[in-house]
């Protein structure tokens, strides 16, 4: 139950029941992306358990969580084979390690790791393994033809946006995902949806390219700031969510042009750069009063205890 409940803190609640109930929409879905990340997720606690992580460090459920996370980057960018098989087994030990590295720096500021670890991570088994022959690339998940009917193409989008999450562009998983997630708050399904919609319309009526807004590329963002504004994470208020909101299409956009720059996948470059920058942002005296309450038990245990 710890192993879900660790992957169930993607939104922000430690609760075994959303994350489970977040796996199985994912399975029924794609199978091999589910798998994945449960694999890598468990190498990834089997890794830090084994190099001698800190009993708080174990508790906060950081290296399952993003173990989770690069499980899934491993089976959206590497084909089912040898080369899969291989990202999966490094990636989940080596995000183990990166997690722990970055849990001690960035308590420094106070901010949280979240799921900041698997992205480095990611990006070296992309910068390695796709240059041995035995390492094949896959094609990235297609969305169906975008309807005439522009409302339509913004709420899709809005959808896919929660689905991306989870790696994958469908509308029905980011319905599903929100529904997992509202069983741990029935605010956070409907707050997501909704954040998600309207920061892919702000990119549709701001002109971003056609195919971001079908995918709701910029939605997972949003849907992710409002669940952190609603569980009151890293200093993340209302007044953030808005301008995460307007400004995500476009950041978007920025990052995957930086990131295609160096011949890697953006993955949630722009959101955690996001959540960090509000993190840093917010008066030292609220980071030293949460770090406080967090000690003293008084919130459930998340991995924003840093």
């Amino acid at each position: 139950m710890r192993q879900v409940a660790a992957i169930g803190q993607t939104f922000f609640v430690y609760n075994p029941w959303v994350g489970f109930i977040g796996i199985v929409v994912l399975a029924v879905a794609a199978p091999h992306l589910a798998i994945a990340g449960i694999l890598a997720s468990v190498i990834a606690r089997f890794t830090s358990e084994r190099v001698g992580a800190s009993r708080a460090f174990l508790g906060t459920g950081l290296a399952e969580l993003n173990g989770w996370f690069v499980g899934l980057a491993c089976a959206t960018f590497f084909a089912v084979g040898p080369g899969l098989a291989v990202s999966l087994l490094v990636g989940g030990s080596l995000v183990a390690a990166l997690s722990i590295v970055m849990h001690r720096v960035l308590a420094t500021w106070g901010v949280p790791v979240f799921i900041g670890p698997y992205v480095p991570a990611f990006w070296l088994l992309w910068s390695a393994l796709p240059t041995f022959p035995w390492c094949e690339v896959a094609a990235l998940p297609l969305v169906p033809p975008a309807p005439d009917s522009p409302l339509l193409l913004v709420l899709l989008g809005g959808l896919r946006g929660v689905g991306q999450i989870f790696f994958l562009p469908n509308a029905a998983v980011g319905a599903g995902l929100a529904v997992a997630a509202s069983i741990a708050d029935r605010r956070l399904g409907p707050v997501m949806v909704a954040a998600s919609v309207a920061s892919v319309g702000i990119g549709y009526l701001g002109g971003v390219p056609g195919w971001q807004v079908e995918q709701g590329l910029a939605g997972f963002t949003a849907a992710l700031a409002a669940a952190a504004a609603l569980r009151r994470f890293a200093g993340i208020g209302w007044a953030a969510v808005v301008i995460i909101v307007v400004t995500s299409p476009f950041l978007e956009v920025a990052a995957l042009r930086l990131a295609g720059a160096l011949g890697l996948p953006a993955l949630s470059a722009a959101y955690i750069g996001l959540v960090w920058t509000f993190a840093l942002l917010r008066p030292v005296r609220e980071t030293g009063a949460a770090r406080s309450n967090w000690s003293m038990g008084t919130r459930p245990r998340l991995f924003e205890d840093v």
